[in-house]
């Protein structure tokens, strides 16, 4: 997997490519290539007017994008989500984060951060069906069922733990379980997993 790092600064790009080692920096908007093969990192503090303008989705099926903020907030995210992009994080996340993230959008996932994992999963939660009316329930324990319940809720690991009066450490083994289960890696795949209808 190669990496692009598209940023108008010179440092970012470079510690970029010290978290990520092989990379190619460009100083313009690649041009899609014919197979999905890169990853694009994207500085959006660097984009200029019309490249802000620019057909992102097309772009983003070209590329795995991973759009980079050195201000995240959960609404630029869900945009940039929105248009088909792999992961949204901060510009300057640890070299460990970058490495993760690379990871996983390499892998074909998706990276977001805490705040608005947590307020997507919020959103998708509402939408699965309670559990005394639904198929799923039948695959996961009466405890399992109660860590999905508050998970549909957008609770983080700890909330959970807290609400159940169990350790993070129960509750992480608890949605390996769950995961394991339904074929999924995370609790958003978890939830869409959920909401869709059975035949």
């Amino acid at each position: 997997m190669s990496h692009l790092l598209f940023s108008s600064s010179s440092v970012l790009a470079g510690y970029w490519r010290d978290a990520l080692g092989e990379a190619h920096r460009c100083e313009h908007l690649p041009e899609p290539p014919q197979e999905r093969d890169a990853t694009l990192w994207l500085d959006l503090a660097s984009l200029n007017a019309a490249e802000r303008n620019a057909d992102w989705p097309r772009l983003c099926q070209c590329y795995r994008v991973v759009a980079l903020s050195s201000a995240p907030n959960d609404a630029e995210g869900m945009r940039w989500l929105q248009l088909g992009a792999a992961g949204y994080a901060h510009a300057y996340a640890g070299a460990d984060e970058l490495r993760q993230i690379a990871a996983s959008v390499d892998a074909g996932g998706t990276w977001l951060g805490r705040s608005l994992l947590l307020q997507l999963c919020r959103r998708f939660g509402a939408l699965v069906p309670p559990d005394e009316h639904a198929d799923w329930r039948e695959r996961v324990s009466s405890r399992e069922a109660e860590v999905i319940a508050i998970l549909k809720q957008g609770r983080s690991n700890k909330e959970i733990a807290r609400e159940l009066d169990i350790t993070e450490r129960t509750v992480k083994a608890h949605l390996t379980a769950i995961f394991q289960k339904f074929g999924v890696e995370d609790r958003l795949q978890l939830l869409l997993k959920l909401t869709e209808p059975t035949h």
